[in-house]
């Protein structure tokens, strides 16, 4: 029998499993090299290739685990005959191949765990699929984050150039040498296979299930704190307010988030409010809000919302507007005054238009603008507006009756 055919194709599940990864390091380093230098890229685009690079990566750990547990009981094909140099260089660069497949994803692992922006791991972009960040302490995340940063883009530079000297030994053997190289690593072709173990198929599933369900389960995390409600004040008003009728009012936000709007939610709030069109000079509104009862319609964000980069649920667990002057606009009004947010006060302008019906009851309805880099929101993550707009705009309808007759 010639050499050429006494050489035999690796198995089927390392064939499988080889492929999925090389189409998977190919992917992360085409979208590393366009996130990171070619600034062309719109920034709404970028920030999705860098949720799915995370999603990618994740995916090359777990099958890299898999593929290990294969190898431990799956003996690989003998090489085709080779100078001993030509054998010593190819176990070297398989033994880089399966030391970046580890590390390349843990550097990036470590880098978003350590990250102060804190944006979280949510697996092919699915809020039900949130990967855990690594517990890194707080003295220690610049330090981690710019380490591991350095690591990752210079190990990535490694894995292409060891996958230039992969493929031009394949090419060697295969043109010049004119031995099966490529041939027994492909899923069809004349070699034969070597065979598949079933209880090294059982390891290498359950090995990879179980890192990612372990993970998946880990991210598992609790809720936040709220205030109570005798911190909002009461929907009572005094004799010359009105009072507010919730179940037909609504208080919600929108940002826009990757160049679409993105609604929010204000859970908990209520509103002291003293207004007669006849008397703005007496005018004044409060409208309080349970910080930790806002929400956002985004996974990105949402885990942020209350936190050092967020509203700070924990040391300010109110958000208050104070109207304190009225004017007319034509047909609509105008009320200034303060909004505090996070510990910080900003001035506010909100124009509103008032309709009452017959029986003396109003509708109300406006909108708010904020500028949330000066309230401090999300500078961090996105101090330049990128991807998370600075404005957020505050809409409100309330519908009210008067808690006394009016003239």
């Amino acid at each position: 029998m010639s050499a050429t055919h006494s050489v035999r194709a690796y198995s089927m599940g390392a064939m499988i499993l080889h492929w999925l990864i090389a189409a998977l390091i190919l992917t992360q380093l085409a979208m590393g090299f366009l996130m990171s230098r070619v600034e062309s890229v719109p920034d709404t685009l970028r920030f999705a290739m860098f949720q799915w690079h995370k999603t990618f990566g994740i995916a090359i750990l777990t099958l890299t685990i898999a593929r290990i547990a294969w190898r431990l009981f799956h003996t690989p094909p003998a090489h085709a005959p080779m100078r001993r140099e030509e054998q010593v260089a190819a176990g070297i660069v398989h033994a880089l191949f399966y030391a970046l497949m580890l590390v390349v994803p843990l550097t990036g692992w470590l880098l978003v765990s350590a990250s102060s922006t804190g944006i979280p791991t949510l697996l092919f972009l699915s809020d039900t699929l949130v990967w855990p960040h690594l517990p890194i302490p707080v003295w220690m995340r610049a330090t981690v984050e710019a380490a591991s940063e350095n690591a990752h883009v210079i190990l990535a530079y490694g894995f292409g150039l060891l996958l230039v000297l992969h493929v031009a030994g394949a090419l060697k053997h295969s043109v010049i040498d004119r031995m099966p190289s490529f041939s027994r690593m492909m899923p069809v072709g004349w070699l034969r296979r070597m065979p598949s173990s079933a209880i090294g198929v059982l390891v290498s599933v359950v090995l990879a299930l179980c890192f990612i369900a372990g993970g998946l389960l880990i991210s598992r995390t609790g809720g936040t704190a709220s205030v109570n409600a005798a911190d909002l004040g009461s929907t009572e008003a005094s004799p010359s307010g009105w009072v507010i009728d919730k179940t037909k009012s609504a208080l919600t936000y929108t940002i826009n988030f990757s160049g679409t709007p993105t609604a929010g939610t204000i859970g908990k709030w209520d509103a002291f409010i003293e207004f007669d069109p006849d008397n703005l000079g007496a005018a004044k509104a409060r409208i309080a809000i349970d910080a930790a009862s806002i929400d956002f319609d985004n996974s990105f964000v949402r885990p942020n919302i209350g936190g050092d980069d967020g509203l700070q649920t924990t040391t300010h667990p109110l958000v208050e507007v104070v109207l304190d002057h009225f004017e007319t606009a034509g047909e609509a009004y105008f009320g200034k005054g303060n909004a505090l947010v996070r510990g910080v006060t900003v001035p506010v302008s909100v124009p509103f238009t008032m309709q009452r019906d017959g029986a003396g009851r109003a509708i109300v309805a406006g909108t708010a603008e904020l500028d949330r880099l000066a309230l401090g929101l999300g500078v961090q993550n996105d101090g330049k507006g990128e991807w998370l707009d600075k404005v957020i705009r505050v809409t409100f309808k309330l519908e009210a009756t008067p808690s006394a007759p009016t003239s």
